[in-house]
């Protein structure tokens, strides 16, 4: 006849085994001596946790370019402060259709993240003294293929650096 082992188990954890619908026999202890404690029970009453889906900063892919804006700052400075830079690059955004993001300075080379909800971002950085920009393009690769991408990059990079093709 199969001795019958007895379960070391604290009163609190047989307590918390009843309350949580745990059982007991199918834990490991942790206690002294193998003991199961409160705690063996909590872990175990605690659902597995799931990996999160994959979420827009896992799965973007980006590029940038750099753009050279000697030109639009000398056509800026025409027009007395009446239209500004950042403005500039927001209604180039707009037209080509993309949410911009300002960019705080030094953040070359970094790739803006898209929140979720969003399939692509524009992101423009501030002017550097050698009078060029950055322009980070962040996106999801399941709306937008890598092509259109790289046209939606050169055509900001155009109006950035050829202004009057704003105009057309």
């Amino acid at each position: 006849m199969a001795e019958k082992t007895r379960l070391r188990a604290s009163p609190y954890a047989c307590k918390g085994a009843r309350e949580m619908g745990v059982a007991l026999e199918a834990l490991t202890g942790t206690g002294p001596g193998g003991r199961i404690v409160r705690r063996d029970v909590e872990a175990a009453a605690i659902p597995a946790v799931k990996a999160p889906a994959k979420t827009f900063t896992e799965t973007s892919a980006g590029c940038y370019a750099t753009a050279d804006v000697r030109e639009l700052l000398a056509a800026l400075n025409t027009l007395g402060g009446a239209l500004t830079f950042p403005v500039f690059a927001g209604r180039a955004a707009i037209r080509l259709g993309v949410p911009l993001r300002p960019m705080e300075r030094g953040v070359e080379g970094v790739m803006p993240t898209l929140r979720p909800g969003e399939s692509v971002v524009l992101a423009v950085g501030d002017v550097a003294a050698d009078e060029t920009v950055r322009i980070h393009l962040t996106y999801d690769p399941a709306t937008l293929i890598d092509g259109a991408a790289a046209d939606l990059l050169r055509a900001m990079k155009r109006f950035l650096e050829e202004p009057l093709t704003m105009l057309l």
